[in-house]
């Protein structure tokens, strides 16, 4: 295996900081135009195109202050994974190429990586609002599907990579419904970040 793709949600449990997210921009911005949080979907591939739209023209105000609420508020909703940091480490010096995919807005993805202490381990950080984002990552790293593995809590995303080609593990380390994820069919499926080594031999 040449390349590992780490989706966000395979970094960190983030659903409850998306949703509080969204309240928030409802309640910071949705005087002029107003925004009902139930509205936004919880995949924020789907959420964040809802947003653009609700916000129409004025698209940068909200990914400005929904990446505010992020810096602000990480360390409330997630804490550095030392099994995980330790697995990329091992990763990277065993000479597998480590990157990270995040749905955005592409302030968040950074400060999500940085916040957990990996994205000077990362070769590549990539923000796209698509379930094929990691595929589109491998691409973008001269690879192709078969010679990396995606790693994702999401069944949209394994879906997309496996469609593609690519190994797929499904990350449970992080909430994720087990029963979700098994009905995406993912090649793997691993209940915690040290099982990637395995996988990845």
């Amino acid at each position: 295996m040449k390349a590992v793709i780490l989706a966000e949600d395979a970094l960190a449990p983030g659903a409850r900081l998306w949703r509080d997210a969204v309240d928030h921009l409802a309640r910071k911005l949705g005087r002029v135009a107003p925004l009902d949080p139930s509205s936004i979907s919880d995949d924020r591939c789907l959420g964040l195109a809802q947003l653009a739209t609700w916000a129409g023209d004025d698209a940068s105000s909200w990914e400005v202050e929904l990446a505010r609420f992020y810096e602000e508020h990480i360390p409330v909703y997630m804490r550095p994974d030392p099994a995980l940091n330790g697995v990329i480490r091992h990763l990277s010096s065993a000479g597998a190429r480590v990157a990270a995919w995040s749905p955005g807005p592409p302030q968040v993805g950074a400060i999500v990586t940085h916040f957990l202490g990996i994205a000077r381990r990362l070769e590549l950080e990539r923000v796209e609002p698509d379930h094929a984002g990691p595929v589109h990552l491998i691409a973008e790293m001269g690879l192709e599907p078969p010679d990396a593995l995606v790693v994702s809590a999401s069944p949209p995303v394994i879906t997309a990579a496996a469609a593609a080609g690519a190994e797929t593990a499904g990350a449970l380390w992080t909430g994720e419904d087990r029963d979700q994820l098994l009905a995406a069919r993912p090649r793997y499926l691993a209940e915690a970040p040290p099982e990637l080594l395995t996988l990845t031999a």
